[in-house]
């Protein structure tokens, strides 16, 4: 089971991490026991396997990245498809105008391991962690969001076919923002505690949850943490 990268969708949030549970006390009195808690570790991996996830969320952003050029590649082809039928324009151009996106959107989902196809991307958004999920968006001629087939003639209907898609594509590109920013905000926070593991790998178990915590509320929460410094992060990690 994944998670949603998308604010919203269905699945958000991850599972409670085990990894981030309280070590034994050790010693006989109540006093011993209650300086072992508050001075036990808690084991939250290396600062490499938080390198390895960032590179995993690097790679998904620029897969959701690559779906917003192709959707503002798709918004351009739907406006001159409509200029086409205001201008009454020839059936070559929008056959040729239509191929050349077709092309396109082919290349896009190649760059984009599918997303633009409709097809799900998984990141690895914290080590040890349920992978998240990016939500496709099918930015195909005759798919999900264009209605347009590839063999459109320039007849009765075509505009408003056109406008149909073109709203429907502002509601894809909205999403595929809030992913986009929910990955860079998340990018920040990996990128904090990397270079905090790697300066003190020995955590407070308090601060380690509390890093899984922000971890875990920039997936459930989108751009939740986009104004959260990574010194935010550092500062866990201080006595």
């Amino acid at each position: 089971m994944v998670s949603s990268i998308v604010p919203g969708a269905p699945g958000a949030g991850l599972a409670v991490d085990p990894r981030a549970t309280r070590s034994m006390p050790l010693g006989s009195s109540e006093k011993h026991e209650v300086a072992n808690q508050r001075n036990d570790s808690v084991d939250v991996g290396d600062a490499a396997s938080w390198a390895a996830s960032r590179e995993s969320v690097r790679v998904g952003l620029s897969y959701v990245r690559e779906a917003l050029t192709l959707a503002r590649e798709a918004q351009i082809m739907l406006l001159q498809v409509q200029s086409l039928v205001q201008n009454e324009g020839p059936q070559g151009d929008l056959d040729a105008l239509l191929q050349s996106y077709a092309e396109r959107a082919e290349q896009a989902a190649r760059d984009s391991a599918g997303l633009t196809d409709g097809g799900d991307v998984s990141v690895s958004a914290e080590p040890g962690a349920p992978p998240a999920r990016i939500d496709g968006v099918d930015l195909r001629l005759g798919g999900q969001v264009i209605a347009l087939a590839g063999d459109a003639a320039l007849a009765d209907g075509i505009f408003d076919t056109a406008q149909r898609s073109f709203e429907a594509l502002q509601a894809a590109t909205e999403r595929l923002m809030s992913a986009a920013r929910a990955l860079e905000a998340h990018q920040g926070i990996l990128g904090a505690a990397e270079g905090a593991l790697a300066a003190n790998p020995d955590l407070d178990a308090d601060g380690a949850r509390l890093l899984a915590l922000q971890v875990r509320q920039g997936l459930s929460g989108g751009g939740a943490i986009a104004n959260v410094e990574p010194q935010a992060v550092l500062a866990l990690f201080r006595n």
